[in-house]
């Protein structure tokens, strides 16, 4: 970083998670100045030193069927701004985000089989880099 920028990152979040019989529903938000996306302070100050401001969040829904299998969909998304003119032609990322939809069957206490489709998109703030992606999962979590 150049001499004068600030070296402090800041943001906060808040959530909530409710359950009423078989459903189960969550809502998380974040919002900071200098903390990046994607993992901890990526990108999160411009060549200058200038923190770029991000914001974000999900929800999720589950649904637990009588045969104890767990239906669910979760939408998460993750913003940064840019904060200058070298920021909006770069492959500097703009938002990801992510549309999950999955089923959860539990086998035994500790081992669930999964099987989930998630569309992910990411954008950039030049205009040749955006991609999106189709994924298909299927394996097992091992809770211990």
């Amino acid at each position: 970083m150049s001499a004068g920028g600030d070296e402090t990152a800041t943001a906060f979040e808040v959530g909530v998670s409710t359950s009423i019989s078989n459903i189960n529903l969550v809502a998380y938000g974040y919002s900071g100045e200098g903390v990046g996306t994607t993992f901890l302070l990526k990108d999160g100050f411009d060549a200058t030193g200038k923190k770029r401001d991000s914001d974000g969040g999900y929800v999720q829904a589950t649904y637990v069927i009588p045969t104890g299998t767990k239906l669910g969909v979760s939408y998460g998304i993750s913003k940064l701004d840019d904060n200058n003119a070298a920021d909006a032609t770069a492959n500097l990322i703009k938002e990801n985000s992510m549309l999950t939809i999955g089923a959860y069957h539990p086998l035994t206490k500790h081992l669930n089989l999964v099987a989930e489709y998630s569309n992910v998109e990411s954008e950039s703030h030049g205009s040749n880099s955006d991609v999106e992606n189709d994924v298909i999962s299927v394996g097992a979590i091992l809770f211990f």
